[in-house]
């Protein structure tokens, strides 16, 4: 899971795509290697499944620069498609920390997309966790392809009430870097408040047998609310958010800058 690092003033993170085979996972990997400028982004790297080598995952290490003075990166992550390599998309969850869900929006994919639902649910449970407790968004890819009554089929049938969703065509851009950088935000705001929260713990004074007995814990629940409107042009883009931790009332507030643009090779 995340790592921050006070010593290094330094945070990695962990960000996976997963849907049915099909759904464009690869198109919003290609789209961001090919938005993003050289300083941003490293090799888009392909790794081939063994034994199949129509199958394949990809790699993208991300750099966001200092964020609140912490030098920031992260790894995205697709999974491979296929009834055969379960497995390999279960280990590629391990460790993450925000999920895109990308809902392909054909029809006849519906079926096909809440499979891939259940299966990543069954996988974080593998590891101990839960979809509502990672940062999520919904991305509803090929909107071109479908009128809204496919988007709001689909919607219902998902039945999740992530912290954002987006309509995207992932072949063409719309929609791809809006997705990356809200869950980036989200993701980066509960890594350090997750961080403060075991510094405070480390610091407070034990407590003796009895106190403990009358403690009642804090939830873990946080509440996401807009900072203010979403501002971009073609050079760059932001979504300002603000967490507040439900249990403490602390804040963060957050307004996450990627560069955009055409990098040459």
């Amino acid at each position: 899971m995340g790592q921050l690092n006070r010593e290094a003033q330094e945070i990695k993170a962990k960000i996976v795509y997963f849907g049915s085979a099909g759904a464009g996972m690869t198109a919003n990997l290609d789209t961001i290697h090919r938005k993003l400028k050289k300083t941003h982004r490293g090799q888009l790297r392909v790794s081939q499944v063994p034994k199949d080598p129509s199958a394949a995952y990809e790699v993208l290490p991300v750099e966001l620069g200092t964020v609140r003075g912490f030098a920031t990166s992260m790894q995205i992550y697709t999974v491979p498609g296929g009834p055969n390599h379960a497995a390999i998309r279960r280990r590629i969850l391990e460790d993450v920390d925000g999920i895109v869900f990308v809902a392909d929006l054909r029809p006849e994919r519906h079926d096909a997309t809440l499979v891939a639902l259940e299966e990543l649910q069954e996988h974080l449970g593998s590891y101990g966790r839960r979809l509502d407790e990672l940062s999520v968004i919904v991305q509803y890819n090929r909107r071109d392809l479908v009128d809204e009554s496919a988007l709001d089929a689909l919607h219902r049938r998902i039945g999740l009430k992530p912290a954002a969703f987006f309509e995207a065509v992932a072949t063409e851009g719309s929609g791809v870097l809006q997705t990356l950088t809200t869950l980036s935000k989200l993701m980066l705001a509960e890594i350090r408040l997750k961080a403060e929260s075991e510094v405070a713990t480390a610091a407070a004074p034990p407590q003796t047998p009895r106190a403990q007995r009358g403690l009642e814990l804090p939830g873990k629940g946080f509440r996401i609310e807009s900072a203010g409107p979403a501002q971009g042009t073609d050079a760059e883009l932001q979504v300002p958010i603000r967490l507040i931790d439900e249990a403490s009332g602390r804040r963060l507030e957050f307004s996450l800058r990627l560069t955009l643009g055409e990098a040459p090779e």
